[in-house]
């Protein structure tokens, strides 16, 4: 059967060859952008992992190994793969990462448990078999899996309050001109399916190998369009309204979730291979992070 992937080799190429996606790739080798804020913000949850001893493995990490570099600035070692190493080459060569490889998540080159720890950040909801891929993640992890993607919003099992907001929602959309997706399913530019994340089907993929440990939190996001090219020390006045927008969309989007209108757009997720210690458990409970023991297995 042929396997359909997206078109991210043919995206990395163009950032090396057309000349507007040139100009917004040298950004991500940028500090102090927008958009590095943004993808910071995702990353720092990852922090209570990182204490210098670590090793990772970064999926899904094409744009020149930001994922990789970020645990490597934290203090842990890293190394970057995605299907292309187009971008990776040249991250390494400029010493933005150390190591690299070009790889399929479905089938790893990698032994069994080479890393401590495997980061999939926004890389496995464009997967065609994802759950293959995941598999493999945790085979070659000692400790764990993080992965932060999308959030799958379930349009069948939400209450009365987010039924109505989701309507409003579509009406705005409908009213600008966007895509509506009455479904909830949606799609990307670069042609993959969004192959968003759930709780508790995650929690069903560690029970099914009898494992109980993972944690759960999600937060919310916002794309600002050109926010790769906003530095945020700039004295632009239309600089400065973008950032704020940034800012307060995110505070009003946090609202919205804990009110209980919606849910939030990430969902951040470790999937642990062993019990992690005391001293990691409360280190995630201090950045909200909700960790959860699940059944043991009365048959086993």
């Amino acid at each position: 059967m042929e396997i359909i992937y997206d078109n991210h080799e043919e995206e990395w190429e163009k950032c090396t060859n057309d000349e507007e996606r040139k100009k917004i790739a040298k950004t991500w080798l940028q500090e102090g952008s927008l958009d590095k804020l943004r993808h910071r913000r995702m990353l720092s949850c990852i922090n209570p992992l990182i204490n210098g001893n670590n090793k990772w493995l970064t999926i899904g990490d094409g744009r020149y190994g930001t994922d990789a570099n970020y645990i490597m600035e934290e203090g842990d070692k890293a190394h970057a793969s995605d299907i292309s190493k187009k971008l990776l080459e040249i991250g390494n060569k400029i010493g933005f990462i150390d190591e690299y490889s070009e790889e399929n998540a479905e089938n790893l080159s990698f032994a069994d448990e080479s890393f401590d720890y495997v980061l999939i950040k926004e890389a496995f909801h464009h997967f065609p078999r994802p759950w293959i891929a995941l598999h493999e993640a945790f085979r070659v992890c000692k400790k764990g899996i993080i992965l932060i993607e999308p959030n799958d919003i379930n349009l069948h099992s939400t209450g009365i309050r987010k039924r109505l907001f989701r309507k409003l929602k579509l009406m705005l959309k409908f009213l600008l001109g966007k895509n509506i997706y009455q479904s909830g399913y949606s799609f990307e530019t670069v042609g993959n399916f969004i192959y968003s994340t759930n709780q508790r089907e995650l929690e069903k993929f560690l029970l099914g190998m009898h494992y109980r440990y993972g944690a759960f939190k999600s937060i919310s996001d916002f794309y600002i369009k050109g926010g790769e090219n906003i530095s945020m020390t700039s004295k632009d006045f239309k600089d400065q309204i973008k950032i704020q927008l940034f800012k307060k969309i995110l505070l009003i989007r946090e609202l919205i979730h804990k009110l209980g209108f919606e849910d939030n757009v990430i969902l951040c997720s470790i999937l642990f291979k062993e019990k992690p210690k005391e001293s990691v458990i409360l280190d995630l409970k201090k950045l909200n992070w909700n960790y959860k023991i699940l059944p043991k297995n009365p048959y086993l």
